[in-house]
């Protein structure tokens, strides 16, 4: 239990570390500069995961309740086992193909659409491979159930899925599902951040007062206005999105940024600034 948990948590951490690095890749910033915890990268994968960990524990569930009607369903029959088998066997090349296929019409989801086709051809391979080996008549077809009979007789039997092979296919497994989650991280990420691109005016607004000149003349959208009167400060910019705040520092973007000319204004906590939320 202990192991499964583990593993859960390191997926949890680097989902939640490939999708903040995608949200701040498409914006314009490090994602180091965040300076995040473990326990924030695994908070921020919880609601983009919930869904695809729904959907896998409901798959679960079908084969725990499939896996042992097929074990039955497959004694005495040994050509329904062998077909089946070999079916399930050839979605490691089918899974791809038909991903491929679909995904032609939207090749942008071909990044997603390799990964998890693999993650569900290797998963029902080796189910194949179980079930074929936990089932009777293994290595035989109908045609040679008399040799099957001596080979039982003589204490001999086709072994074709050893714990050697689970270990080896729980390797595999665990690499795909990895490779899936982080394809999906990005995904998840960068439309997090075309999200939030698309509606700066319904966003936090940040005023900013300053007792020096910040030189943020140059960036779009941005407002600066200089006092001539006398005051503890003589600068204030209007203007500008809250993105994140982290470590002690503001992560703000014009509210005129966009895509193609990205800027992040990142400002540190300190005394000569004074800064005030406007909410939409």
């Amino acid at each position: 239990m202990a192991a499964q948990l583990s593993l859960l948590a390191a997926l949890l951490f680097y989902f939640g570390w490939k999708r903040n690095q995608a949200f701040s890749d498409y914006l314009g910033y490090a994602e180091s500069q965040l300076n995040s915890s473990v326990q924030g990268y695994v908070l921020s994968s919880v609601p983009a995961l919930f869904d695809p960990l729904l959907i896998a524990a409901a798959l679960g569930l079908i084969w725990r309740i499939a896996d042992p009607v097929l074990v039955h369903l497959f004694a005495g029959r040994p050509r329904l086992r062998r077909w089946a088998c070999l079916g399930l066997l050839s979605t490691v090349a089918v899974a791809p193909l038909c991903a491929w296929t679909l995904t032609r019409l939207s090749p942008g989801w071909w990044e997603l659409g390799l990964p998890a086709s693999l993650t569900i051809g290797v998963l029902l391979t080796c189910w194949s491979g179980s079930l074929w080996s936990r089932t009777e008549g293994s290595g035989v077809d109908e045609e040679h159930e008399e040799e099957d009979g001596d080979q039982e007789a003589s204490g001999y039997r086709w072994v074709t899925w050893s714990i050697s092979m689970s270990t080896y296919a729980l390797g595999v497994i665990v690499l795909l599902v990895f490779w899936t989650a982080g394809t999906f991280a990005q995904i998840q990420g960068r439309g997090a951040a075309q999200s939030f691109a698309s509606s700066l005016a319904g966003r936090t607004s940040v005023t900013v007062f300053s007792d020096k000149d910040l030189r943020l003349y140059g960036a779009p959208g941005v407002r600066p206005t200089v006092f001539e009167s006398p005051g503890a400060y003589r600068y204030r910019y209007e203007g500008l999105k809250l993105v994140a705040y982290a470590d002690g520092k503001l992560f703000l973007v014009p509210s005129g940024w966009t895509y193609d000319h990205p800027l992040v204004i990142v400002l540190p906590e300190q005394e000569g600034i004074r800064v005030e939320y406007v909410f939409p």
